[in-house]
């Protein structure tokens, strides 16, 4: 199998546990990087190496970002549901080749967690900061920015930051505080790299979001690749 290694986030060493209770993966839509083969060979590793593991994939706020980059709707809402089948159905398949019970369980889409109390919990505070904090207003609308720029939109207006700024604000909780989500006592969310949307709650220049406790996070990377 395929192996990965982890690194710390830049200036988030604090946040760093390499034998935590559980692991989130999260996998991007429409990012060459997340093709089957290497989604199941993430996963399969960090099912080797973690006690626990669960992905994480877009929910409906993917088809939110296509409509604010140009897509008619019902377009937007069949390349949204290709896109994210084309990240779950490798991810459940590496589950279940790892003998994880129930494997559709543990690829979670935002939308099917706002059954998930404490995530909506999170998420109501997420939006109240957003509603109130330069930082993380700044932080969310730059994310969707960058989304949009990459789903083809060369330069999105305020209206298109508007709309799609739905994918960071559902993303930030489940970043935020897994060990609250997951019910575990500590919880390392692994990205293939440093996420701008997190930077100002890992170093600390907002008070309006932290970091919940037991919350960690690394850059996982196959062993071999450029750094």
């Amino acid at each position: 199998m395929p192996s990965f290694h982890l690194r710390p986030v830049e200036n988030g060493g604090r946040f760093f546990n390499e034998r935590p209770d559980h692991a989130l993966l999260g996998i991007s839509p429409w990012n060459g990087r997340y093709k089957t083969a290497y989604i199941e060979d993430l996963v399969g590793w960090a099912c080797s190496r973690f006690p626990r593991v669960d992905v994480m994939i877009p929910g409906y706020e993917a088809a939110h970002t296509l409509v604010a980059a140009g897509r008619p709707p019902a377009s937007a809402v069949r390349r949204a549901k290709r896109s994210v089948n084309q990240l779950r159905n490798p991810a459940e398949r590496a589950l279940a080749r790892a003998g994880v019970p129930d494997p559709v369980a543990h690829v979670h889409s935002w939308t099917r967690l706002l059954t998930n109390a404490d995530y909506a919990t999170r998420l109501a505070e997420v939006h109240d900061a957003y509603r109130r904090d330069p930082q993380v207003r700044g932080a969310c609308r730059e994310t969707a920015r960058a989304t949009l720029v990459r789903v083809g939109c060369a330069l999105p207006g305020p209206e298109a930051l508007d709309t799609a700024v739905g994918y960071p604000l559902a993303e930030l909780p489940l970043t935020l505080d897994s060990p609250a989500i997951f019910q575990v006592p500590t919880s390392l969310f692994l990205y293939h790299r440093e996420m701008e949307l997190l930077r100002p709650f890992i170093t600390g220049t907002t008070d309006a979001l932290r970091p919940g406790s037991g919350q960690g996070y690394a850059i996982v990377e196959p062993i071999g690749a450029d750094r």
